[in-house]
């Protein structure tokens, strides 16, 4: 009998699954990213604008509180409050 084995998001913990996953441009890590708004995940990033390639990408929230710096660079990807 073969176990299936899982890899685990560092920032929360749970079971990554095949979809609603990111890479972390400053640390390399894959955690969890919503790619639609019914996905059944936590975000454990944030979306990311680099001013220098004029690109976007993904930062785990571990960096986020770890580099400060980036903080003007979040994308704010939640709607806001009505």
């Amino acid at each position: 009998m073969s176990e299936e084995t899982y890899e685990i998001c560092p920032i929360c913990g749970e079971p990554l699954d095949e979809y609603n996953v990111s890479r972390c441009m400053i640390c390399g890590c894959r955690f969890h990213m919503q790619w639609s708004r019914d996905a059944a995940v936590t975000n454990c990033g944030q979306v990311y604008a680099d001013p220098i390639s004029s690109g976007i990408g993904f930062i785990c929230n571990q960096c986020v509180e770890q580099h400060p710096e980036v903080g003007g660079s979040i994308i704010q990807t939640e709607e806001p409050p009505p």
